[in-house]
């Protein structure tokens, strides 16, 4: 599964994704899939790891938005 996020602060696209089963990853560092940075709650690269198993492209679109508006406050 994949989102991706226009981000006007940062100056990129920012790419969510699911390259396995379960943990939720993100293009923050310029690598894609699991070499990519995990995401954790609350907006941060460490921690609690956020993960999705279900395939609706809405919902998981739902958890990188919100996941990305908490990341924004904590840079």
């Amino acid at each position: 599964m994949i989102h991706t996020i226009k981000s006007r602060t940062l100056g990129k696209e920012i790419v969510f994704s699911v390259p396995g089963k379960y943990y939720i990853f993100a293009d923050l560092n310029g690598m894609s899939g699991t070499l990519g940075k995990q995401l954790c709650k609350g907006g941060k690269l460490w921690g609690a790891t956020l993960g999705y198993s279900g395939n609706d492209q809405k919902e998981f679109a739902a958890i990188c938005k919100r996941w990305y508006n908490s990341f924004l406050k904590t840079i």
